[in-house]
């Protein structure tokens, strides 16, 4: 593969019975795959072999935050990840899991409480290794290098023509935003990745979340800006009512994309209404960012 593809897992929300609750897989030409939220349970491991994942070629789950809607469905992807790797020429490398600091030992728990034993040696043992983002960070990172191996490193927030380090693959970057009412610890979420020819793309998922200082700059003149858009104002939403849920409207994503000058748009985390009316939504934003507007579908994909 000489491309990063996009696959959108799941692009409803809890409000939505026609689309599964999020989830995007993010492949890199080396074949690695980055999982950014697991969905709402069991749902994830069918879109995952619906869309023909090998869930062994998963590196790292990122969790934007711990709603069930996008991380209920983590004990079932670390119980495949743990099957994968009963054959004796199975997967048994680590797994990076990255979520909010403040959340870690919930979803750890979530976790031990929905399969005991999870953690022990016979089943996924020590091989997953938690991570994450403090409120107090502005960014934080983690490098993924040729090798197989990962750490967490001091997040760069590259620019169009720069090239990755060395040996590194890609790079993980992750912001603390706003989100729900009450507030939760959440993040956003940024890839970049490292082409065969040295080139570098580069995709931002925006995590469920309302208006944040300084999100264009984190996302500013990316490829792809996968953002939450769960209501429209054209179909009667309240903006100020919606930013008091940690949420925004589809102008108000157009606004953001415009704002941080990316090259396309993709629009998801739809709900009942807005997840009936696609191009209500394209079109909300496309009075706003005059770029390429995508409103997938479970499991449509998208190269970078």
């Amino acid at each position: 593969m000489s491309a990063v593809k996009v696959t959108f897992l799941g692009t409803g929300s809890t409000g939505d019975p026609s689309r599964r609750c999020g989830s995007t897989a993010v492949s890199l030409p080396d074949g690695t795959v980055i999982l950014v939220d697991t969905s709402g349970g069991n749902e994830i491991w069918h879109a995952l072999r619906e869309a023909s994942i090998d869930v062994a070629r998963i590196r790292v789950i990122i969790l934007t935050h711990q709603h069930l809607d996008h991380a209920a469905g983590l004990p079932f992807v670390l119980f495949r990840l743990a099957m994968a790797g009963v054959p004796a020429d199975g997967h048994r490398g680590p797994i990076d899991v990255c979520a909010p600091a403040a959340a870690v030992d919930d979803l750890r728990r979530m976790c031990e409480i929905l399969f005991p034993g999870m953690f022990t040696p016979w089943w996924i043992g020590d091989r997953v290794r938690w991570h994450g983002c403090t409120s107090d960070q502005y960014v934080w990172g983690l490098e993924l290098r040729d090798d197989g191996t990962t750490s967490p490193t001091t997040a760069r927030l590259g620019t169009p023509g720069d090239a990755l380090p060395e040996g590194v693959v890609a790079t993980i970057s992750t912001m603390a935003v706003s989100h729900g009412a009450p507030p939760v610890p959440a993040q956003a979420v940024r890839i970049d990745a490292a082409l065969a020819n040295g080139e570098v793309r580069r995709v931002v998922i925006s995590g469920d979340t309302g208006p944040n200082l300084g999100f264009t700059r984190f996302a500013g003149g990316v490829d792809l800006l996968i953002h939450e858009a769960i209501e429209s104002e054209s179909l009667g939403a309240n903006p100020f009512l919606v930013f008091g849920t940690g949420h925004v409207t589809a102008a108000s994503a157009g606004k953001v994309a415009a704002a941080s000058r990316v090259k396309r748009l993709a629009l998801h985390h739809l709900n009942a209404r807005t997840g009936q009316h696609p191009e209500t939504v394209r079109a909300e934003a496309a009075e706003h960012f005059t770029g390429e507007i995508l409103v997938p579908n479970d499991l449509d994909t998208t190269e970078v």
